[in-house]
């Protein structure tokens, strides 16, 4: 088990955004969400990270940083997966996969760097979720490869997250499917 003593400080009672419900809207017309997608959009920790980073790094228009970004992430969910999914050429860094939600004009490098980790720790833990589902399916995994060290690499992201108190991004990690938080 790892050490989540420094998460726990400073953490606010719980996440606000106040642009959450102009994004959800503008994302749900854009995509034609129907009213399931957007109750899962609504309750997806990852989204509200994505969304939130632009803005709690002060970012230049956090706004259309944080739309872009939500817009390829439902994108991916909704069926490019054969473009976003995991492939050997992402194995040289767990942020490969990450690469294109991570464009941010300006703002605290630290923050962009620690909602980054959180999300590459949401990631890696699908990876071993999913694991046995996806050998059996001969779907590419990297800790099915054994090209990554599951451990390793969460300790590493864990000691990440650790180094700062983000109190809008750490207050989503227990509703994060993180194994263990």
């Amino acid at each position: 088990m790892f050490n989540n003593s420094n998460l726990a400080k400073n953490v606010q009672e719980e996440w606000h955004l106040p642009q959450w419900s102009y994004l959800l809207t503008e994302i749900s017309k854009v995509f034609s969400l129907n009213s399931k997608e957007i109750e899962n959009l609504t309750n997806s920790t990852t989204a509200k990270i994505i969304a939130t980073i632009p803005f709690e790094a002060k970012c230049k228009e956090p706004e259309r940083t944080a739309i872009a970004h939500l817009c390829l992430y439902i994108a991916e969910l909704k069926g490019f997966q054969k473009y976003c999914s995991h492939n050997k050429e992402d194995d040289a860094d767990i942020y490969n996969r990450l690469a294109f939600i991570s464009t941010f004009e300006g703002g605290n490098y630290q923050i962009i760097e620690h909602g980054m980790a959180i999300l590459a720790l949401i990631m890696i833990e699908g990876y071993k979720k999913s694991k046995q589902k996806d050998e059996k399916a001969g779907v590419y995994n990297p800790l099915v490869s054994g090209t990554w060290n599951y451990q390793s690499i969460k300790n590493s992201l864990i000691w990440k997250i650790n180094k700062l108190s983000v109190p809008n991004l750490d207050i989503l990690l227990p509703q994060a499917d993180v194994g263990g938080w």
